[in-house]
């Protein structure tokens, strides 16, 4: 019975819906409408009535690009918006309205910072402890160059960089290129030719080996005679005669050492010679960088200047916390001709035009276009407004004379 009830009313809505289908897909789009822009107005544009907030205030000795609006983030987490900059006696006062969900200890290191090259400016609070006190609403963070930190403008950017390269005498910088391209002018046959030096001497301590070894054998022999003359030298020899017992039962190892020696130092000489040919490419290509960098110092002493100045210039729109800027966004008419387009930087050996390619062959219909080819005329086949009769339009001008 239950049954029978439900798929009765399942039908009878389906016939409702197909009889107000207009209705229903009206009601639809108005519901994906409010869903999204309650998704425009809380994502995106940041807009929550019910999201409750604290004012904290940062004294700061420069705006270091800070904005209205800017993020304020806790460790880099967003946690609120900067409200509004005031110029103070001292710098700028940024008040910033953040999160109440957000506790944010006092203490540590606020900075201005930016999210790339190109600006986004944001302040970030870097507390030194997870713990109370936190921040309240109302509270005012004194600038300190040690716990308050804003970027340098780019103008001192620029300035320092001008003057580092002032600082560079290109005749020293010459000589050190100049010395730097002679050392490594012979390539890697130095470093292989001390290699194989250090591989000789190895060799040729393993040839005088068995007199090595005889000399000790005849040194604690003349040590155990001295001993019979003198009980004092006597204890003296006796404890050499066990150092050199040692030396002697370490002959072996000695020796399989130095056998081993010239082949080691053969093959460390083979992997530094392997080594050596990247590390002297490599030694070169910043010769060759040192020389390009020697002949384009004067350029690079003018461009910092330059870019300075333009940083300097760019900066005079900016007032009153607003840039000030003047745009034209009407689309301007253009015009397309039949004759051929010519690269102007390109040198042209025909120098005529062509006579009768003056027309715009893309008129927009939306522009009155001047002119006498444009004015009122008798509708017959020859009104004068176009070419002359039998002119085919790849009619050339005269040459100039001498071209």
């Amino acid at each position: 019975m239950c049954t029978n009830v439900l798929r009765l009313g399942a039908t009878n809505m389906g016939a409702w819906v197909r009889e107000h289908k207009t209705l229903v897909s009206n009601v639809g789009l108005v519901l994906i409408l409010l869903l999204g822009a309650s998704y425009l107005v809380v994502s995106i544009m940041r807009i929550n009535p019910f999201r409750e907030t604290y004012n904290v205030t940062v004294n700061l000795d420069r705006s270091g690009g800070i904005q209205p609006n800017n993020d304020v983030t806790y460790r880099g987490f967003r946690v609120g918006k900067v409200n509004s900059l005031t110029i103070t006696d001292t710098g700028v006062a940024a008040e910033v309205e953040i999160n109440k969900s957000a506790q944010i200890p006092a203490g540590g290191v606020v900075s201005v910072q930016a999210l790339s090259a190109a600006g986004e400016q944001y302040i970030d609070f870097q507390p030194e402890s997870d713990g109370a006190p936190y921040l309240e609403d109302g509270d005012v963070i004194e600038y300190n160059p040690e716990n308050v930190k804003t970027p340098p403008p780019l103008a001192e950017v620029l300035n320092n960089a001008s003057t580092l390269i002032n600082q560079v005498n290109p005749e020293k910088f010459k000589v050190i290129v100049d010395q730097l391209d002679i050392a490594l002018a012979g390539g890697s046959v130095q470093l292989q030719t001390v290699m194989k030096g250090i591989s000789e001497t190895a060799a040729g301590l393993d040839s005088i080996l068995p007199q090595t070894t005889g000399l000790v054998a005849n040194l604690r022999t003349i040590m155990g005679t001295t001993s019979l003359a003198q009980p004092d030298l006597g204890i003296l020899t006796q404890n050499s005669d066990a150092l050199f017992a040692q030396l002697s039962a370490a002959n072996a190892e000695l020796n399989a050492f130095l056998d081993a020696a010239p082949g080691q130092l053969s093959s460390l000489g083979g992997v530094v010679d392997r080594i050596n040919d990247p590390v002297t490419n490599l030694a070169g290509q910043f010769d060759r960088i040192f020389s390009a960098g020697s002949s384009r110092a004067p350029a690079l002493a003018a461009l910092f200047p330059a870019l300075r100045d333009a940083g300097l210039g760019l900066q005079q729109p900016s007032y009153n916390n607003e840039f000030h800027v003047m745009a034209d966004i009407w689309v301007r008419p253009s015009c397309q001709y039949a004759a051929p387009m010519r690269n102007p930087t390109d040198a042209q050996q025909d120098q005529r035009v062509y006579l009768y390619k003056n027309y715009c062959i893309n008129p927009d219909p939306t522009t009155q276009v001047r002119g006498s080819a444009n004015a009122p005329r008798p509708n017959v086949p020859d009104n004068t407004s176009g070419p002359p009769p039998g002119i085919t339009g790849d009619e050339m001008s005269i040459p100039e004379p001498g071209n």
